[in-house]
């Protein structure tokens, strides 16, 4: 067996040990952005406009809130006043709806400047509704162990479409975080009958159990590309990092102007239910 000098051995030592050094980063806190998360559907209710702001690096919890903002919408015809009802939680009047087709502002004015600036605004169009007809459940035994997955029956129209896909099961939430939902272009079936592609899955490894006698309702959502990229590229952010030394997560770009970090979203939402034989 070949043999290695003694100071190859130490020089190892050396660097394992220095793998276990604790370090502590000075990390920058002075530049605050406004933060924004919300979206407008076609379906009646009170919409939730969230207003923060960046926190430092270690701060734990929610994002502090930013409150007494002056915050409306309007579609170019209308214009609404959203209500602050919590610190940083704007919403709509109850039963408004969004109208597909329409483009819609949300304009933001601050008591007090965030990062120099006091008035923010976010541009969202609705796009027309992909009328679905039907989705349905199906058991993939080969699938990651066994897995379901959930069909979704629709004629897509002609032109650049782009979908989110969310679930209830028994009338409770269960893609209930963004990692759980799915959104993807029509690529490869613009234009076409989808045949039942199947859009969310639930897997046995991971305690994702349909049960005969479910009922399962799939929500469909028609959004812009803008926004479709936005889900996926902040799901990629959240993701595990590998290996170990990748690039640190940056913030994902989003529609709120100067600066400001998320992202107003509207889209059209349709529910199609199955019950799982």
């Amino acid at each position: 067996m070949k043999k290695f000098p003694i100071y190859t051995y130490i020089t190892l030592a050396i660097l394992v040990a220095s793998c276990t050094e604790k370090i502590e980063l000075d990390l920058d806190t002075s530049s605050v952005k406004l933060v924004v998360e919300g979206n407008l559907t076609d379906q009646p209710g009170a919409h939730l406009i969230r207003i923060g702001q960046t926190a430092p690096y270690y701060a734990e919890g929610r994002l502090p809130a930013v409150t007494g903002a002056r915050v409306t919408l309007t579609d170019g015809d209308t214009i609404i006043t959203l209500s602050e009802q919590q610190p940083g939680d704007y919403f709509t009047p109850d039963l408004f709806a969004g109208i597909p087709g329409h483009t819609y502002t949300l304009q933001i004015e601050l008591d007090e400047a965030i990062d120099g600036r006091k008035r923010y605004t976010a541009v969202a169009p609705m796009p027309l509704k992909t009328v679905t007809d039907s989705t349905a459940v199906k058991y993939e035994p080969d699938m990651f162990r066994g897995g379901w997955q959930i069909r979704w029956f629709a004629q897509d129209p002609p032109g650049y479409n782009a979908y989110l896909f969310r679930a209830w099961q028994n009338g409770v939430l269960v893609t209930d975080s963004l990692t759980r939902w799915t959104a993807f272009d029509d690529e490869f079936f613009n234009g076409n009958y989808t045949m039942g592609i199947g859009v969310l899955f639930f897997f046995k490894q991971r305690d994702q159990v349909i049960n005969p006698g479910d009922t399962i309702t799939l929500e469909v959502c028609d959004v812009t590309d803008d926004y479709q990229w936005f889900i996926q590229n902040l799901k990629n952010e959240v993701q595990p990092r590998n290996p170990l030394f990748a690039p640190p997560p940056a913030n994902v770009p989003g529609n709120i102007s100067d600066g400001a970090i998320g992202y107003f979203a509207a889209y059209p939402v349709q529910m199609v239910t199955t019950i799982y034989r």
